[in-house]
């Protein structure tokens, strides 16, 4: 049945309000969710950098630096890890499999890095490029290293003009620290 002249039924322009207001109710809470996660994330990684410091009896007691000698291995294997995540990602795209497993690793360098990066800072060449957050709304990073880990999007740090120089600049460091660790145990 054709109706020519006829307003449209109530139903359909019920529903048609209803399905522009849940989108509108979506985009809002997706942006919500979004501001949260990025403060809730700015927050978590001001709280570890605040925690190497502890409070003891009204003075602030430095905690004991770790024995870069013994993080050494395990981080040299998950900066290698991080490395070829980032080449496979750039080379053969990102995926679900990809995306978590740089979740996983953005964890534990969130976690592990700081006790190694006092060691890992005299070998480390500074830019400022590497100082710049991957996307607007994040933690800038304070190195290198960072820039390599504290995106959140694998995807945004793969398009990144100066991840291969980032890269590169962090290989050498590590190569330097475990050269300065081997002939110091010599």
């Amino acid at each position: 049945m054709i109706r020519i002249g006829l307003p449209v039924p109530t139903v359909l322009r019920l529903r048609l309000r209803a399905q522009i207001a849940a989108e509108r109710v979506a985009r809002t809470a997706q942006s919500i969710r979004q501001g949260v996660l990025a403060v809730v994330r700015t927050d978590l990684i001001l709280i570890r950098r605040l925690s190497l410091v502890r409070v003891r009896r009204s003075r602030v007691v430095a905690r004991p630096a770790a024995d870069p000698a013994a993080l050494m291995p395990e981080f040299e294997r998950q900066y290698q890890e991080l490395v070829d995540l980032l080449c496979w990602s750039a080379k053969d795209g990102v995926h679900d499999r990809r995306d978590a497993r740089y979740a996983e690793l953005r964890a534990w360098f969130l976690v592990n890095y700081d006790p190694l990066r006092p060691a890992l800072l005299p070998h480390l060449q500074i830019v400022q490029e590497d100082l710049v957050p991957a996307e607007p709304g994040e933690v800038a990073p304070r190195d290198a290293f960072e820039s390599l880990f504290l995106s959140a999007s694998v995807d945004a740090l793969i398009h990144s003009d100066t991840v291969i120089f980032r890269i590169m600049r962090t290989r050498c460091a590590v190569d330097a620290l475990r050269d300065e660790l081997d002939s110091a145990r010599s």
